[in-house]
């Protein structure tokens, strides 16, 4: 994974708060982490981010300038300005005090049975059906494999 440097955090908490303002109770980009363990989180599970955000924070004037340059990497290079709202965002969403102000904290598994809002007809077939399995093509078929989660 690639590490950022000082200066490369300071240009990201400029842009990221150049996205995500400080208004109607909720904090800034910057002031939740987002140059520090949040893009370090982000990047770890997305790879793939790591060059655009590279070259997002190599853009001209994005250290001195952040709001023009946003404006500039918007119009001049839309999918790395993308990539960069991905990442500043993914990061900001991720911090406890931000997940606390807007009260989600993430998905919560709910199981499906006939008594929830889901149609029931809907269900009926596939829990008359029962449990299938498809079998790892990694094994040699002698048992069914539950996929994980």
């Amino acid at each position: 994974m690639t590490t950022l440097d000082d200066t490369q955090r300071a240009t990201l908490a400029a842009l990221a708060d150049g996205l995500i303002p400080a208004g109607v109770g909720m904090p800034c980009a910057s002031e939740v982490s987002v140059a520090g363990s949040g893009v370090d989180y982000v990047l770890s599970v997305r790879p793939d981010l790591v060059e655009p955000l590279l070259s997002a924070l190599g853009f001209p004037d994005a250290a001195t300038e952040p709001d023009q340059a946003l404006a500039a990497l918007r119009a001049e290079q839309p999918s790395t300005f993308a990539a960069l709202g991905e990442i500043v965002a993914g990061a900001y969403f991720l911090d406890k005090s931000v997940q606390d102000r807007i009260g989600y904290h993430g998905r919560v598994a709910a199981p499906a049975d006939l008594d929830s809002p889901v149609d029931p007809d809907l269900l009926r077939p596939v829990i008359a059906r029962g449990p299938i399995y498809r079998p790892d093509p990694r094994n040699d078929g002698t048992f069914p494999q539950k996929r994980p989660g």
